[in-house]
């Protein structure tokens, strides 16, 4: 059991389990267990990412298109599961008198090696003529990188690695045409690196998974469950060639190793070689406590060493009376091993013929160009105008900024909208005080500052608030976009609240009205508060239950309808054109 932050006590699930891990030494280990009990996972912090099966398979095979001399990166390729290449096969072929090159002239026989390198000759042939992205992107793709894990476990690594790559892909030539050995370069740099860069995330918190980082990536963060494992192996004895006493400003270089005639020494460098042990030791223990004081409600540490092991970080805890302190648990029943998803019902459309796929992608193109695109919001604003409305806006556009497309218009409402989506539902004042000030600075309003922490605190004070809390899930800023008719319909949702099979749509306003005015303004986002239940649904397939408008400066919170009723009359204003301009 673990505990809410309002101390509730519910059943774990693997979405509350941390792993922290020291270094990465571990880690391809640590998911073949993971794998092997079915227990679901994903890893978090670039550093980590790059020592997966997953992305270590791709760089090969992007190695392997880059240069047709590496032997060692095309035999990686042909292993990895783009191209399932088995030992055999690949001795076969090399017994066979062929070279493992893809630029070899002469004949050579049919099977799936002699595939392999035609696929890489193919990729390597036109990676000058498109983008770094679209080439990693097109290896992916046509190698089914993304698909692989999906089909055999049923998990998401292969999806979630292969979309990594592929960012970072994009980020490298943000700057400018970048060549693929230039990026290899950069990732194999990347590789030994200590850095936080999670891989997707946010794109999957829907996932029920066990999150893998490192010790250093744990930093800020807290888990309701956290293992620390990694903890036996010793530290390396390597001193480095220099080292530097920076209190007597003594500095010693070392090279070679001792009892060696080679050896070079210069400085004092026993005792500056002494100190440094010691800021190694001290660096240790600090990161112990980092992941020791990660934990919530349980702490779970490996303290297994080997006998030869020495100053292990297992060792430095048992001595500190990690032992003495923890509770004994009883034995622990694994469950079986979850089965990989069983594709038997899955249908498979049959491909269209040759004329049947051009005829449809030219009537695909023509639509296309002929397609317009709103948000939910100007479709509303533009109703309320035909019909004659009070052209009183709460929130007055400015167009001079075009990214404010679809979100709050104004720099409060703006910066409100950005507090609400950064601050935990629990937060306390001083936090709503300082994200609140950096919100309105960043709108470039920082006079009003304390307005703008006061709406915010009034919003997590609500009733929508407060269902969030007791919510399996919610979402902030949801984007959504659905075809209808010729027109495509985007949106932003501010909140999404996920309450068993059904849905609440909530929209937070920041306009300063009174109470008894709410009514009548609630009548004129009928439309919009359609248009989302109709968008939310044709994205997710599942029904919105309520729809919730939070007046916050009012303090007050009301439904516009029946979000069936809403969608229906949304519906009938999209085709029948009266809203179509």
């Amino acid at each position: 059991m673990v505990a809410e932050r309002d101390g509730a006590a519910r059943p774990a699930s693997f979405r509350d389990v941390a792993i922290l891990v020291p270094t990465r030494a571990i880690l391809q280990a640590l998911e073949r267990a993971l794998a092997a009990t079915g227990i679901p996972y994903r890893v978090e912090g670039g550093s980590l990412v790059y020592g997966t099966q997953e992305v270590r398979d791709l760089l090969n095979c992007l190695t392997a298109i880059d240069d047709p001399a590496d032997e060692v990166a095309i035999v990686g390729a042909l292993r990895s599961p783009a191209y399932a290449c088995s030992d055999v096969e690949i001795a076969q072929h090399r017994a066979g008198g062929f070279r493992l090159s893809y630029l070899s002239p002469g004949t050579t026989p049919e099977g799936r090696v002699t595939a392999a390198l035609a696929s890489l000759r193919r990729f390597h042939d036109r990676r000058h003529e498109q983008s770094l992205a679209a080439l990693v992107e097109d290896v992916v793709t046509d190698r089914g990188l993304a698909e692989v894990s999906i089909y055999d476990d049923g998990s998401r690594n292969s999806f979630r690695r292969a979309r990594f790559v592929i960012e970072q892909a994009r980020a490298f030539e943000a700057a400018g045409p970048e060549s693929l050995r230039a990026f290899v370069t950069w990732l194999e740099r990347r590789a030994g690196q200590t850095f936080l860069d999670h891989e997707g995330a946010g794109l999957d918190d829907d996932e029920d998974a066990v999150r893998v980082l490192t010790i250093h990536g744990a930093k800020g963060l807290e888990f309701p469950i956290v293992f620390v494992a990694g903890l036996g192996a010793s530290p390396s004895n390597r001193a480095d060639v220099l080292g530097v006493d920076r209190a007597s400003r003594q500095v010693a270089v070392s090279i070679g190793a001792k009892g060696r005639n080679a050896r070079f020494e210069l400085g004092p460098v026993d005792h500056v070689q002494a100190l440094e042990r010691q800021h190694a030791l001290a660096e240790r223990d600090r990161l112990l406590y980092v992941a020791a004081t990660r934990a919530r409600d349980h702490l779970v540490l490996s303290l297994f060493h080997s006998r030869q092991a020495r100053q292990t970080a297992a060792q430095r805890l048992i001595e500190a009376g990690a032992k003495e302190q923890a509770r004994p648990l009883p034995p622990v029943a694994l469950a079986p091993p979850r089965p990989a998803s069983s594709f038997a019902g899955l249908r498979v459309d049959a491909p269209p013929s040759a004329e049947a796929f051009e005829a449809e992608r030219a009537a695909l193109v023509t639509s296309a160009a002929k397609r317009r695109y709103t948000s939910a919001t100007a479709l509303a604003r533009l109703a309320r105008q035909w019909e004659g409305e009070a052209a009183e806006k709460e929130e007055r556009a400015d167009e001079s900024e075009p990214w404010a497309r679809g979100r709050a218009r104004t720099h409060l409402g703006r910066a409100v909208h950005a507090a609400l989506q950064s601050l935990a539902w629990d937060a306390d004042d001083a936090t709503v005080a300082a994200v609140a000030r950096a919100q309105a600075v960043a709108e470039a309003i920082p006079d009003l500052a304390p307005e703008v922490a006061r709406l915010a605190r009034k919003a997590l004070e609500s009733d929508a608030a407060a269902r969030v809390r007791q919510a399996s899930r919610a979402l902030r800023e949801v984007p959504f976009a659905s075809a209808f008719g010729g027109t495509v319909l985007e949106g932003f949702i501010d909140l999404v609240i996920e309450d068993g099979d059904s849905l609440e749509i909530v929209d937070w306003k920041t306009d300063d009205i009174a109470p008894l005015a709410v009514d009548r303004r609630l009548k004129e986002y009928e439309l919009q508060a359609g248009l989302y239940v109709l968008g939310l649904e044709a994205a997710t397939r599942r029904s919105v239950g309520r729809v919730t408008y939070v007046f916050v400066s009012a303090g007050v919170e009301r439904s516009p309808g029946d979000p069936a009723a809403l969608a229906a009359a949304a519906h009938q204003a999209l085709d029948s054109g009266a809203i179509d301009g």
